[in-house]
């Protein structure tokens, strides 16, 4: 217990004193007035080294997640990674936001933002969404669900913390200030077009297969973003996020020891994974679509910021 908690506080306080070098390196190049002729650079300067910041964190994440007995599956089942990175990204977010004039409030995370209310109809919409997902496999492969003998009431428990944390990580990086800051330049659309498109780029890296990572991830990542430009919350979205990643793993979807049930295929479905991709990936779609349409005129469009 003991070398675990030193390995976080290292990690923490390395990532702590790295971004603190960041922000610093950002001051000494930053006036205290910025005219209009140069605002665009010095934008482009703070997203830029956000993004180093950000970077930082996730190589920390992957450094604790596979030192010896902090991967997932050793005893801390990845904790202390994703605890890290969480923490590491709250607190890059919480600086540049202050940088920038900004409040938590701006992404909807201020104590009068009804942060767990949202939370939690996040959760419940991603998993309605995920129970459609679910859906579609059952009709296309006539799959049948029983009970798993496998499951273990402790390794789900560590499942849903670990895709909390992870989520957290993600939804700061992806969906909070730099989709604030491109979005007052680019508008919603372009931004959750581009912030998706890094996010799938990403679990492309990690070596997600590139079939499930644009009809899964890119088409996932499009709905979080258009949740985030409509409603300007980083809890709602995550609820969502968190949502699909938890039902899928206690439902079955993606079988493991933390699935409460298991599906057993026909052996004449096995050839049917790619239509069951695209058409998750069409509702997917049509949902992003959907929810942008009716932000017209929302959070992203009329919440301008001094740049």
């Amino acid at each position: 217990m003991y070398s675990r908690t030193f390995d976080l506080d290292f990690g923490n306080s390395c990532v702590k004193r790295c971004l603190r070098a960041i922000i610093t390196r950002l001051h000494e190049h930053t006036a205290d007035a910025i005219s209009p002729e140069v605002a665009l650079p010095f934008v482009w300067k703070r997203l830029l080294l956000f993004a180093l910041g950000a970077a930082l964190c996730v190589l920390v994440y992957l450094f604790l997640l596979n030192f010896p007995g902090l991967g997932r599956r050793g005893p801390a089942g990845g904790l202390v990674a994703v605890l890290a990175l969480a923490a590491s990204t709250w607190w890059l977010t919480t600086r540049f936001l202050r940088l920038d004039g900004m409040s938590p409030s701006d992404l909807g995370l201020g104590a009068a933002d009804s942060r767990l209310a949202h939370l939690g109809v996040g959760f419940l919409a991603g998993s309605v969404l995920t129970g459609l997902w679910i859906g579609i496999v059952t009709v296309f492969t006539s799959a049948t669900w029983h009970p798993n003998p496998a499951f273990g009431a402790m390794t789900l428990l560590a499942a849903c913390a670990f895709n909390f944390l992870n989520n957290v990580g993600e939804e700061l990086v992806y969906r909070g200030y730099a989709f604030v800051r491109l979005a007052d330049r680019f508008g919603p659309y372009v931004t959750v077009v581009a912030t998706s498109s890094l996010f799938a780029l990403l679990h492309v890296q990690g070596g997600v297969p590139w079939l499930s990572v644009l009809a899964g991830v890119l088409t996932s990542g499009l709905v979080f973003g258009a949740i985030f430009a409509r409603w300007r919350s980083v809890p709602l979205a995550l609820g969502f996020h968190v949502a699909t990643n938890i039902v899928q793993d206690a439902s079955g979807l993606r079988t493991s020891a933390a699935s409460l049930f298991a599906p057993a295929y026909p052996p004449t479905t096995l050839d049917s994974g790619t239509r069951i991709l695209v058409v998750i990936a069409l509702v997917n779609v049509l949902l992003a679509v959907s929810i942008l349409i009716i932000a017209r005129g929302g959070p992203v469009n009329h919440r301008k910021r001094q740049s």
